[in-house]
């Protein structure tokens, strides 16, 4: 989780949470604001660049907790 006194109005009282890609060859990590209470060690789905609403833009969101991945 990253803790921030600072940040823009929008994400106030929102949790941040460093995420990693599951691509074995080129894991990346990034920070992502988790709008559907997830918590450390959840697997999830991420949105990227995305309007929430106008004039506030977020790059990384997360949308949903996943709990099941069938092939």
């Amino acid at each position: 989780m990253v803790v921030s006194q600072q940040k823009e109005e929008f994400l106030m009282g929102k949790k941040l949470l460093v995420c990693e890609t599951l691509e074995e060859q080129s894991r990346q990590k990034f920070v992502a604001v988790d709008m559907v209470g997830a918590g450390v060690g959840s697997e999830v789905l991420v949105s990227h660049h995305i309007c929430v609403k106008p004039d506030v833009y977020v790059d990384d969101r997360i949308v949903a907790i996943v709990d099941s991945v069938s092939e």
